[in-house]
């Protein structure tokens, strides 16, 4: 009934679209899981720990993220997450000899969760735990991507940009105005991207 009353207000001018949309994202955000909205772990940036130190520390600074996963043996295996604002304070302490750095030390405890959490208990438990990132995992444990607070909000306010965010790959508009789209892109994002 709320839904039709924003869409009635929307459609007569009592309310702006933007604002009827925001509405109809929150009352949809219940129906949605984590694996909705995740980034897959093909699209992860994650490191190495095996990779030389002074490796690790350049990979995670040219990473456009925030927060970067550690693996280790295998990719699916993360073993922790740093934060680059951790390892500006141990570059720093370290006299900026990025070998001196025990990669290990700085890295938080990464954060499972499974894939078919509630999105809104996701955001809850996310204001919870003051935390912005979590590892997605299946019913075997196996790792099946990450999802953010980020993530989360966009579903209710629509894309958060900013100069570090990556362009949508595998979307190419056409000069006569249709679009060409890998198949790997997820719909969520195609959507997102085309509007």
């Amino acid at each position: 009934e709320i839904e039709g009353l924003v869409e009635v207000s929307a459609e007569h001018g009592k309310m702006e679209e933007s604002q009827a949309e925001f509405i109809h994202n929150l009352f949809r955000l219940g129906e949605l899981e984590v694996s909705d909205v995740m980034v897959h772990r093909t699209n992860m940036h994650a490191v190495n720990l095996a990779e030389p130190t002074d490796k690790i520390v350049e990979d995670i600074l040219a990473s456009p993220y925030t927060r970067v996963p550690l693996w280790e043996d295998e990719p699916e295996n993360i073993v922790g997450v740093v934060h680059t604002k951790d390892l500006v304070r141990a570059l720093k302490a370290a006299g900026d000899d990025a070998g001196r750095i025990d990669i290990r030390a700085i890295a938080k405890k990464p954060w499972f969760v499974p894939d078919t959490t509630d999105v809104t208990d996701q955001l809850n438990a996310f204001l919870k735990r003051k935390s912005h990132f979590a590892l997605v995992v299946d019913e075997y444990g196996e790792v099946q991507g990450l999802v953010t607070l980020e993530d989360i909000i966009e579903e209710i306010v629509g894309e958060i940009s900013d100069e570090h965010d990556i362009v949508v790959q595998g979307v190419r508009p056409q000069p006569d105005g249709s679009v060409n789209v890998d198949g790997a892109v997820p719909i969520r994002d195609l959507n997102r991207a085309m509007g």
